[in-house]
């Protein structure tokens, strides 16, 4: 009695063989492709990344410049020097010598008195609301250097008895601050008196020792002539420099009246009341998301801004 053998045939090996080569040379194109789709996507997110960052900068520091104060330092296609808003306050007692003292940042309440982006040091200048002979007509925003800036206890800052704090910030263990100046301040200085902190920065387009551009950063003299610190970046990088700020420059700045007319003239910079921020970029390697042929993607992005404290 013979008996059958189980098993395949070669020809069946061979086919079977075939056929999961194929499934799996599939399975493998499709992560591939799946693998750059996601890694072409990271690179654009990126890119959008470094142009929002740059923008959301700018458009906080220039929001907030003493336009109709001081104009503009330097205004050009690539650059610009403000003096920018760091933070303001109020006063809590009457001053009887060159030292003012500030309630905390947050009461125990919830109530913010002062509000500070970084803390003021010597390089930077505070305008102090005064109304001499107690005359609101005659009010008026006085420059100060900053002489020296630093936290104090509430008991020697501004203690309940002022009414801006109460038990339950010193409870809370808040602390004041002491904003000393060169001089003793003007006599309209009043307790409640509000007051502004503000820097002279710059901010530019420059090219970089690894040979790419970014956007960057410098504290400048806050009276004077325009003496600048180190460049520091801020975000990037982005397109190159063209002159004048042609069509590919990485970062082109433009300046308009409230009539629309654009302005070239630092002279006639306190006039400015808007700002067009322009941000070009590309990634850094060549990426593909619908099947195109591979090649370095280009975005950019455009935003308007209005000072606040621009002429009315």
């Amino acid at each position: 009695m013979k008996r059958s053998r189980c098993g395949f045939t070669l020809v069946e090996l061979v086919v079977a063989g075939a056929l999961a080569a194929i499934v799996g040379a599939t399975i493998m194109f499709t992560l591939q492709k799946q693998e750059r789709f996601y890694g072409s996507a990271a690179e654009l997110m990126r890119l959008r990344s470094q142009l929002r960052d740059a923008s959301d900068v700018l458009v906080a520091d220039i929001r907030g410049a003493a336009v109709s104060r001081y104009g503009l330092a330097l205004m050009t296609d690539t650059a610009l020097e403000l003096f920018t808003t760091l933070g303001s306050s109020v006063v809590c007692t009457s001053p009887t010598g060159r030292t003012l003292f500030l309630p905390p940042s947050t009461l125990a309440s919830g109530t913010v008195l002062t509000s500070l982006l970084a803390l003021p040091d010597t390089g930077d200048l505070a305008l102090l609301y005064s109304i001499p002979g107690g005359n609101p007509d005659s009010a008026q925003w006085i420059e100060a250097r900053i002489s020296g800036f630093g936290t104090r206890p509430l008991t020697s800052s501004c203690p309940s008895t002022t009414a801006f704090t109460s038990a339950l910030d010193a409870a809370a263990g808040k602390i004041g601050y002491a904003l000393t100046l060169p001089a003793n301040p003007p006599a309209g200085l009043r307790s409640g008196a509000p007051l502004r902190f503000i820097r002279r920065a710059r901010y530019s387009l420059y090219r970089s020792s690894d040979g790419d551009w970014y956007l960057g950063y410098r504290r400048c003299s806050p009276v004077g002539p325009s003496i600048c610190s180190t460049i520091q970046p801020v975000s990037g990088p982005y397109l190159p420099y063209t002159k004048a700020g042609g069509a590919a420059a990485g970062i082109s700045f433009h300046y308009f009246d409230s009539s629309g007319v654009e302005l070239f003239d630092v002279a006639l910079s306190t006039r400015i009341a808007r700002i067009d921020v322009v941000l070009r970029g590309e990634t850094a390697r060549a990426v593909s998301l619908v099947g195109d042929a591979r090649q370095r993607y280009r975005d950019s992005s455009v935003v308007s801004v209005s000072p606040r404290n621009r002429m009315r």
